[in-house]
């Protein structure tokens, strides 16, 4: 057996610290934006956001192997790039636009809890569209994460998380959870292709920031991209692009290398912890009893199908 560096867990733990402090972030930008108005705007939209956000993805996966993206641009089969294009419409446009739109009307901790729908709608889009097996437990999952939604909305008024009032932001939410759930059963097809990172990942994330920025020019103007020389506008959000969408994206990718697909999906998975805890000591979201048990119920849901049952000996 390989000896591991003892440096190797950080990587992983990174991976789920780093992408657990997405949303939290996020959600603090949105805020600082609306109480610093640059000329009566609010400097900080999900165009320019994303549109940094994912050049900074797209060009550095793209530029560590230029070549063998051109070739497999050149050669790529019309089945392929149909699944490439619907992965980049989903992953790298509407799954961003609605995850930014409900985070900006719905509380960190309750959207994060809101996407832990992910798991059960990946599971029945993959058993009914790709035809796979249910996941081992899929049913125990299932009702853990039900049941943790189920405390959090009946005593969302009284436990300060989780009301049902903002619809918008639920659409929005759920418009999320679909797209990414639809882009995770899409990717299991690519992954048959075994075409590179930067062609899936690199060149999905340009063509998704090229939208992001037709869209600020038509909705917003081209006064919107000025709002970029204010200092603070662009480094906040390349300080965001870099450490967590870009390092996000670094990390996963190692930890891919280094430990199994098993352990870097419970990192992610994981990453939910640290979502809420840092939603509650950052922003100030109540985090009561009552999110403490709907957040037990919904992490044990989606991180219990790692947990491998011991043999009986003898």
């Amino acid at each position: 057996m390989a000896h591991r560096n003892n440096a190797e867990p950080l990587i992983l733990l990174g991976y789920g610290l780093v992408s657990g402090l997405r949303s939290t972030v996020l959600k603090g930008l949105q805020g600082f934006g609306a109480s610093h108005p640059v000329g009566g705007e609010n400097p900080i939209s999900f165009c320019n956001v994303f549109f940094i956000a994912q050049s900074m993805v797209g060009l550095a996966l793209l530029s560590a192997e230029p070549r063998v993206v051109w070739r497999e641009i050149r050669t790529i089969s019309p089945a392929a790039s149909r699944a490439v294009a619907a992965d980049s419409f989903l992953g790298c446009f509407l799954a961003p636009l609605a995850f930014y739109h409900s985070l900006d009307q719905l509380s960190v901790i309750t959207q994060t809890l809101l996407f832990s729908l992910t798991l059960p709608a990946s599971g029945f889009l993959a058993l009914f569209w790709l035809k796979e097996k249910l996941p081992e437990r899929f049913a125990l999952s299932l009702m853990l994460i039900f049941g943790g939604l189920l405390i959090g909305i009946l005593f969302g008024a009284t436990g300060g998380m989780m009301s049902m009032d903002n619809w918008m932001g639920l659409a929005w939410g759920l418009v999320s959870v679909l797209a990414t759930s639809l882009r995770n059963c899409i990717r299991r097809k690519i992954a048959t292709y075994q075409l590179s990172r930067g062609l899936t990942v690199g060149v999905s994330n340009l063509a998704g920031a090229l939208v992001f920025a037709i869209i600020a020019y038509l909705q917003y103007g081209p006064d919107h991209f000025l709002l970029l020389q204010t200092w603070w506008v662009f480094w906040v959000i390349v300080v965001y692009g870099i450490t967590l969408s870009l390092g996000t994206e670094v990390l996963r990718q190692a930890s891919g290398r280094l430990f199994s697909v098993s352990q870097v999906a419970l990192a992610g998975s994981g990453s939910i912890l640290v979502t809420v805890v840092s939603a509650a000591v950052v922003l100030g979201e109540p985090f009561t009893a009552v999110t403490a048990l709907s957040l037990g119920l919904i992490l044990a849901g989606v991180t219990q199908r790692f947990i491998q049952p011991r043999l009986a000996s003898g």
